[in-house]
């Protein structure tokens, strides 16, 4: 089983707050931010990807109507129910990186960058 303790505080991040919000989210008991480790990620994208090539591989040869569209509407079902399956039990939890705090410089009036020209 993977590791969902928080880093910080050990509290283990529920796998339904981890599937939904993978690419991060706050710890319940310190608010510390946490994200899916890429490699948990990668895993489950793998596997559902090999699996929905797989039935995409299997029902290929149909005939009927549909039988143009039917493997790969399969196939994104089978990549949808696989690839969380597989990361509930692959996914680990690390600290999210902070993100970087760009300074926004102030704006010197309205039009001074065309001259202070009103249209």
């Amino acid at each position: 089983m993977a590791n969902r303790a928080c880093p910080q505080c050990g509290t283990v991040a529920p796998i339904t707050k981890l599937l939904a919000y993978s690419d991060g989210f706050d710890c319940s008991n310190c608010q510390t931010r946490l994200e899916d480790t890429s490699g948990g990620r990668s895993i489950a994208i793998w596997v559902g990807l090999a699996v929905a090539w797989l039935v995409w591989r299997l029902t290929s040869g149909s005939s009927g109507p549909l039988a143009d569209v039917l493997p790969e509407l399969y196939a994104i079902l089978v990549f949808g129910i696989v690839s969380p399956i597989v990361l509930a039990f692959t996914a680990s939890v690390e600290r999210a990186p902070v993100a970087p705090v760009v300074p926004v410089a102030a704006a010197s009036g309205h039009g001074a960058s065309h001259g202070g020209a009103h249209h």
